[in-house]
């Protein structure tokens, strides 16, 4: 069966599906970046480069598609990836015509509903940040995010200003003091498998990341000597189990899923938010674990779940390997030169020889082994200045 991987980045979610076993589905690709190495999951086609879409909206995506059907290229499934999830029309015109491998629209908006989440939450005891959801004066004292409804990568949070009113489409948030965190998990809308916990790298400068962007995961979560005193550890993991399982039930989840939250000093959980689809982190725990993601995610259609895999996170004298990953964004406006060798090299993503890349976009993504947490970033730090050692200014 021909599959279409839809989203604003696929290639993660490819890789998995054309590394998968017996999976029974050929793959193409429709993103925005279109990046050299995905062609060799599949046939790959970019929003900005074959058809030409500025920007990632709905409309653009549904009148691609159309002309992709007028172009006789055929598909009976679509999987959809970051991105989607804000584009519910788009979920729901793909659901019309195709078999969709993926969150339907209603469950999507049901788990991107915050305030309706937050109560569910509650519920089981599980925090997070302070929010007013319809706030529109400036901020109440303290340090508060505006955050929009339709976040996706951290690319649109900003610091509330005591001195402007927040925009629309805008919560309020109030900022707090964590590491930022992940858990993945399959679900067949009833249950769910937690797959992993990796930690977030968020506005990291040495990577070019502007402020709260996303830019990688480092797998598995790297917990504090100390935190293994007192049940602190287990604490922790038991409010991402609830966290992770009254979603799913509340909310119908189904396939590959993720949640975004904050671990504490304390080692206490704060959610912030549900991701219905396939999420970044997720091809590392092929690496990590060896887990065949894009298999695990058709079966829950099925209905089948994984039995509970043991993660590494609970095992208190784990030392490794950690597996990251690590958006490189480039410093200024640059020409990549001859990337054809970069895939080699344990990098994705890559640009095509002689593209030519503004400030602040992402060039690539780069990988990185190491015996724990800490060396892991030490040793994506490293890839990225290879990387920018191989492209130039634009002249």
């Amino acid at each position: 069966m021909n599959l279409l991987m839809l989203g604003f980045s696929t290639r993660g979610f490819a890789e998995c599906a054309g590394l998968s076993h017996n999976a029974g589905y050929s793959v193409l690709a429709l993103d925005y970046f279109g990046d050299m190495d995905q062609g060799r999951w599949g046939k790959s086609y970019s929003l900005s480069r074959d058809f030409k879409v500025s920007g990632f909206n709905a409309e653009g995506i549904i009148e691609t598609l159309y002309k992709m059907e007028e172009n006789g290229v055929n598909y009976e499934a679509v999987a959809y990836t970051s991105g989607i999830e804000n584009q519910p029309e788009v979920i729901r015109h793909v659901a019309n015509r195709k078999r969709l491998l993926g969150n339907p629209a209603p469950v999507v908006e049901a788990a991107r509903d915050f305030k309706r989440v937050h109560h569910l939450l509650q519920k089981v005891g599980v925090s997070y940040p302070r929010t007013l959801y319809h706030w529109r004066s400036p901020p109440p004292p303290g340090d508060w995010l505006c955050k929009p409804l339709d976040s996706g990568g951290g690319s649109k949070i900003i610091p509330a200003s005591h001195d402007e009113p927040m925009p629309a489409n805008y919560m309020l948030q109030e900022f707090c003091q964590g590491r930022p965190a992940s858990v993945a998990f399959v679900a067949n809308g009833r249950d769910a498998t937690i797959l992993g916990l990796s930690e977030q790298l968020c506005g990291l400068e040495q990577f070019g990341a502007k402020p709260f962007f996303y830019c990688g995961n480092i797998a598995p979560l790297e917990f504090s000597a100390e935190s293994s005193f007192g049940g602190i550890r287990e604490q922790a993991f038991q409010k991402v189990r609830k966290m992770v399982s009254i979603i799913t039930k509340e909310c119908g989840l189904v396939g590959v899923n993720g949640i975004d939250f904050l671990l504490t000093d304390e080692c206490d959980v704060l959610f912030l938010e549900v991701n219905p689809r396939y999420s970044s982190s997720m091809e590392l725990y092929r690496k990590v674990y060896g887990l065949d993601i894009f298999r695990l995610h058709v079966e829950a259609f099925e209905g089948r779940l994984p039995e509970r895999h043991l993660l590494h996170e609970e095992n208190l004298s784990y030392s490794g390997p950690y597996w990251g990953k690590a958006i490189v964004y480039a410093p200024w406006d640059l020409v990549a030169k001859d990337t054809r060798t970069w895939f080699s090299k344990g990098i994705r993503d890559i640009p095509y020889p002689n593209d030519e890349i503004p400030a602040r976009a992402p060039i690539c993504t780069v990988f990185a082994e190491a015996e724990s947490g800490s060396r892991c970033l030490d040793a994506l730090k490293e890839k990225q200045d290879w990387v920018l050692r191989n492209v130039s200014p634009v002249v």
